[in-house]
């Protein structure tokens, strides 16, 4: 699709992604702002309210909305298991990261998901322009080394492990949309996303007593640091995604992927006003040659499924 669609204003689906971009803009601020709550815990809630809110979405659509054409063929259960697992995996990592290294780098780094989806998509048979994917890898890679390599401003002595833990998060991202694809079309979008969200609140629930990590900690504020996990759970996972997913159905979707990989520039902005956070020139080039390398893999997958 290369235009917007019939009777829809191109300044409403402009709008939609430019509310959807600051939604999930705002993420590694509160994470980090939730600080004193361990990760999981953080990654838990957050996927639990949008399990709830979605779940409430489902219900209330039910009646009026028409099912799948294909819904006759349900969806692999085990397909839906293992994604909302992998959906887990992806924000206990990235959540547990944030609490290691800077939203900077956190944010960057995370955003290399389209990397390893253009690489785990050839597995899986998807085509895709080998010579840009190549050229993607190789800019990235580049990219993580200048991000890694430099002193950054995350937690001392530990911003490596943090750094390592956003790519790992980006890799479960990349996992859980290959393996995400194609449900879809066989069952209803909220009732799809409420499944998916509680099975990977279970699934880190399931990890707390496994890993070791405590429920809460006594500096944690319950009002105020419930609240921060409410809001990831509505803006960022609700509005955010929503917005992302609505406005690809009206716009090419490579549009809606460079919006998406600005993420990181408005979670900088943002660490910037809100934390204090700065990064030096090394990290400012490691994170331009990253979003290229991203964005030059979705362009790779884009022209090799033309």
């Amino acid at each position: 699709m290369s235009a917007p669609a019939e009777g829809q204003r191109p300044g409403g689906v402009a709008a939609a992604l430019g509310v959807g971009w600051i939604a999930v803009s705002t993420s590694a601020v509160v994470i980090v702002r939730a600080a004193p709550v361990p990760p999981l815990v953080i990654a838990m809630g957050r996927v639990a309210v949008t399990a709830l809110v979605w779940t409430a979405i489902a219900l209330a659509r039910a009646p009026a909305a028409p099912a799948p054409a294909s819904a006759a063929s349900p969806p692999p259960r085990g397909r839906v298991v293992l994604s909302g697992v992998l959906l887990g995996a992806h924000f206990a990592a990235w959540i547990a990261a944030l609490s290691l290294t800077s939203v900077v780098h956190g944010a960057v780094l995370v955003a290399v998901q389209p990397l390893f989806a253009g690489v785990f998509g050839l597995l899986v048979g998807d085509r895709a322009r080998l010579g840009w994917l190549g050229v993607a890898v190789a800019v990235g890679a580049a990219g993580s080394w200048l991000m890694v390599s430099s002193d950054g401003s995350g937690a001392e002595g530990a911003t490596l492990l943090g750094d390592g833990l956003a790519v790992v998060a980006a890799a479960f991202s990349a996992l859980y949309l290959v393996v995400n694809r194609g449900i879809g079309g066989r069952v209803r979008l909220p009732v799809l996303l409420a499944w998916v969200n509680a099975i990977a609140a279970l699934a880190i629930a399931a990890a707390v007593p496994v890993i070791g990590s405590a429920w809460w900690h006594p500096d944690a504020a319950l009002a105020s640091d419930g609240l921060a996990i409410l809001w990831l759970g509505v803006g960022p996972g609700l509005v955010g995604h929503g917005l992302m997913n609505w406005a690809a159905r009206r716009v090419p979707v490579h549009i809606v992927s460079i919006v998406i990989l600005l993420e990181p520039l408005g979670a900088a902005l943002l660490a910037w006003a809100v934390l204090g956070e700065f990064f030096g020139p090394l990290e400012a080039a490691g994170a331009a040659l990253l979003i290229l390398g991203a964005w030059l893999a979705t362009k790779a997958v884009a022209r090799g499924s033309a």
